[in-house]
């Protein structure tokens, strides 16, 4: 048991509604498709659906109980639920899911690290975990569970047994990040960067980094912050904290206690030597590519050795880390085409890191880059986009696949920059684009897929794999 009912009501201020006092839940489910034995059952309301619709459903699963929204209750009777069923009603069922998942999360002490950013936070909290992995047993966030319905998920799953906790957390809009600080208590941060993610709603990459800022605000005098020292945002934002700072990245001086002096391509990532504190230098590697990538792995060599773990444990933790789904994803299919599945998400910082790392992957391999829209971009979107297409000419990219409206631009762009035409591709759907590499893909060719999320370009990549 997680909770006792006595707890839920208080922590909700909910009002037992059926079912007898005492008792309790053995966690918490959001849908009623998945419900364990003895869970609490939160209704939900989303774009699309109503959880309300599926409390029977899941009392029905194996729920101990549900929430029930109080504006909902008329729409019910206390013969609709199965005998033996908890029913609490609360004001608000997400608020109440975010409050007990905050009280959860009193009862730890341990080490929480929060990882933000517009660029790499995935990747950087999938190399924290497996860095601090090699010493403790390590909670890390799930798939996108970073949001504020997904964070309180993971709070949730706080046992005894963990020593450390690495939370990603994501934001759409200003306040966000409080928020989500508020709810994990975060005792040390990470910033990895400030890029043009979220312009559509935040504007500039100014407002952005006063967003992304919030996590220091929460973390206050009392933790520690590690950041980027070249982003000139994130160097701002460290003068100001009130807290310890710790800065890495490649360029030397104000501060920068970790400083990597370059990187080598290889044939499963990238290796780079670091300068540590003390004026030791070593060698690390990491099996994806990029410049980028190396940032995400100073900021967990940095957690690393404030955890006091050995050199030979981060280069354990970096070298055998196993990342989230669909980032730099690179398979050879049995006809001999590399797919690197980089579709997760896309905006014009990633677009450049991953096309760069498509370029140092394949220097003398023939390469295709499928791009797809980038969203949330604003009123910029267009000249962004275009610049994505410059960038991708200079660079000696072969082939040009564009899906999408907006990425139509990233064709124009491309054009522009001297991309020879009959090279260049505008296409509206991923069916289209599979059937244009069916006619231009050979064995040997490098093929690198991405775009935002909505544009679910994963689908290209699955049948390219399946099929050659």
């Amino acid at each position: 048991m997680i909770f006792s009912k006595e707890e839920v009501l208080k922590v909700t201020g909910g009002k037992l509604w059926r079912g007898k006092p005492g008792g309790g839940f053995t966690g918490v489910a959001l849908d009623s498709r998945q419900i364990g034995p003895g869970e609490l059952f939160f209704p939900l309301a989303g774009e699309n659906f109503n959880g309300h619709d599926f409390i029977v459903n899941a009392l029905q699963g194996g729920a101990a109980g549900s929430l029930l929204e109080e504006a909902w209750l008329p729409s019910f009777a206390a013969g609709d639920f199965p005998a033996g069923k908890t029913i609490i009603v609360v004001e608000n069922t997400l608020l109440s899911l975010q409050k007990l998942a905050a009280y959860h999360r009193a009862k730890f002490s341990l080490p929480v690290l929060a990882v933000t950013g517009s660029n790499g936070k995935t990747t950087t909290k999938d190399f924290i975990a497996s860095v601090l992995s090699t010493r403790y047993n390590v909670l890390k966030t799930e798939g996108n569970l970073n949001n504020h319905l997904g964070l309180p998920l993971m709070l949730l799953r706080f046992k005894k047994e963990h020593e450390v906790a690495v939370l990603e957390l994501g934001m759409s809009g200003p306040g966000e990040i409080a928020l989500l600080t508020d709810l994990c208590r975060p005792t040390k941060g990470v910033i990895t960067n400030i890029g043009e993610a979220h312009l559509g709603f935040l504007g500039s990459r100014e407002n952005i980094a006063w967003a992304k800022g919030e996590l220091l605000a929460g973390l206050n005098s009392r933790g520690k912050a590690f950041l980027n020292g070249d982003d000139p945002f994130l160097v701002q934002m460290g003068e100001k904290f009130a807290g310890e700072v710790f800065y890495y990245g490649f360029t030397a001086g104000f501060g920068i206690g970790l400083q990597a002096l370059g990187y080598t391509p290889t044939a499963r990532g990238c290796s780079f030597e670091v300068a540590l504190p003390g004026g030791v230098r070593d060698n690390f590697a990491i099996p994806l590519p990029g410049k980028h990538n190396v940032y995400n792995a100073l900021a967990a060599l940095a957690v690393g050795l404030d955890f006091s773990l050995t050199n030979e444990q981060i280069k354990k933790g970096l070298a055998t880390c196993i990342f989230s789904a669909m980032r730099m994803e690179k398979t050879l299919t049995q006809k001999g085409l590399w797919v690197i599945n980089d579709a997760y998400n896309a905006s014009p910082t990633s677009m450049r890191y991953a096309l760069q790392s498509l370029r140092e992957w394949a220097p003398d391999r023939p390469k295709i880059a499928v791009l797809g829209d980038m969203y949330e971009l604003g009123p910029q979107a267009g000249e962004l986009h275009c610049a994505v297409g410059r960038y991708l000419a200079d660079l000696g990219i072969d082939y040009l696949l564009t899906v999408g409206k907006l990425a139509a631009s990233i064709a124009h762009g491309a054009c522009e920059a001297g991309m020879v035409p009959e090279n260049i591709f505008m296409l509206g759907t991923p069916e289209e684009a599979l059937s244009c590499l069916h006619e231009l893909a050979r064995p040997g060719f490098y093929i690198l897929i991405k775009g935002s999320r909505a544009m679910q370009l994963e689908k290209i990549a699955e049948e390219l794999i399946n099929r050659y």
